[in-house]
């Protein structure tokens, strides 16, 4: 199944494109920050990311920039309510797939998700065996998703221990 990572600081954004892409076959996520997906991005790489352009305070540029150094192969999208010549210029210096104009039209957005999946499958290259021997166990895998995302919920919590406790709803050691 191909995956998506939906960046938007306007969490009504990301949610809504998450449920209608999930609806035709990704497997969605979605961040309201850079840091945020910059997290997502670690645990877990997806096939194509979509970003918003006018985010604080790391725009959709710098998020950009810092996915490709952590995965040169990722497929970025770049949402903009305000495309231009120089943007376009300044994306695809960066190394982003495509630049495509809020208001976001569904049906093109779905043609450029599925171009961008497509151009992903090329990028990614084949495991070697030498690959797979590194991998993570699954248990290594979850506690490093689970003590990042204690980390996150703190970090949301303003450092508040209990709050955050109440949240996960289990005890922070």
């Amino acid at each position: 199944m191909p995956s998506l990572l939906i960046v938007d600081d306007l969490p009504a954004i990301h949610e809504m494109l998450t449920g209608l892409m999930g609806a035709t076959g990704y497997l969605c996520a979605g961040a309201s920050s850079g840091e945020e997906a910059l997290m997502r991005y670690r645990q877990s790489r997806f096939d194509v990311v979509l970003i918003d352009y006018a985010m604080e305070p790391m725009d959709g540029l710098e998020l950009s920039r810092r996915l490709l150094n952590t995965d040169p192969n990722v497929v970025i999208i770049l949402m903009s309510g305000f495309t231009s010549e120089d943007l376009a210029h300044d994306a695809l210096d960066v190394g982003i797939y495509l630049v495509i104009e809020k208001p976001i039209q569904i049906d093109s957005l779905m043609v450029a998700v599925e171009k961008a999946y497509e151009e992903s499958k090329v990028r990614r290259p084949q495991l070697k065996e030498a690959d797979i021997e590194g991998l993570p166990s699954l248990a290594e895998h979850l506690q490093l998703a689970e003590e990042n995302y204690v980390g996150f919920v703190l970090d949301v919590c303003g450092g508040d221990r209990e709050k955050a406790e109440g949240i996960l709803g289990v005890e922070i050691t």
